[in-house]
């Protein structure tokens, strides 16, 4: 959790000007479409930096030691990535979270994927939709770390499985640990994807949601407007 906590430290303004450097170079996207080009940039750095761990153990003699020290270093990247991209979610939704715990509750939750919305509300024993969206800001601090104490204890169980899983598929020699690097860390990063968006909901364009709806919001005013579900294959900066 130490590695979480120096993830969660990134300050509140630089998350508010990441959004605002979104705004200003893509002018033309809706809320929805900000938040599927912070999904594809987080999905194919995650990819990136676990294919390039992997690839390490290729190098001879050195690779396999080299990528297991590379390994310790990279699940930092990962946490602060995913920190960077589920607090840059919450700020595009006008969710703004400023105080740790708070944010770790937000992120835990993420980390887990849908898994982790469904804990928070046995927690609170509520079936509210959206969670962190409808109730976070709003919540009792003791609450919020009774939720946390709970997420932690699972996220525990499931990154000495998974997360250990893929540490040792990295270090797979002959470029089988790159190919599995890449494709473990997009995997992992869908997971938080998917867990953000289990707990803040869909981005909303003038009452409604996704990338059609919000193409005709705009009018499609730039015509070589990339749609949103194309981003992950261009992979847009």
């Amino acid at each position: 959790m130490r590695a979480l906590d120096r993830a969660l430290s990134i300050p509140a303004a630089r998350i508010e000007q990441r959004v605002v450097h979104m705004r200003r170079k893509y002018p033309w996207a809706t809320t929805p479409e900000l938040c599927d080009i912070a999904a594809s940039r987080f999905r194919r750095d995650a990819g990136l930096s676990s294919g390039a761990v992997g690839a390490c153990a290729a190098l001879p003699a050195i690779g396999t030691g080299l990528a297991f020290t590379l390994t310790v270093g990279q699940s930092a990247v990962f946490l602060t990535s995913a920190v960077t991209y589920a607090l840059t979610v919450a700020e595009l939704q006008q969710v703004r979270l400023v105080d740790d715990d708070r944010r770790r509750a937000l992120v835990l939750s993420a980390l887990l994927g849908r898994e982790g919305s469904e804990i928070v509300n046995g927690t609170l024993g509520i079936s509210t939709l959206f969670w962190a969206a409808q109730s976070l800001a709003g919540l009792p601090l003791p609450t919020v770390k009774s939720i946390n104490a709970r997420l932690v204890q699972r996220m525990a169980k499931r990154t000495a499985f998974k997360g250990g899983a893929l540490a040792v598929g990295r270090l797979v020699p002959f470029g089988i640990g790159a190919a599995l690097g890449w494709s473990g860390g997009r995997s992992l990063a869908s997971q938080v994807i998917e867990g953000t968006h289990a707990a803040l909901g869909p981005a909303v364009v003038n009452g409604t949601t996704g990338g059609k709806a919000s193409r005709a919001a705009r009018g499609d005013r730039v015509s070589g407007a990339q749609p949103a579900g194309a981003l992950d294959a261009t992979e847009a900066h």
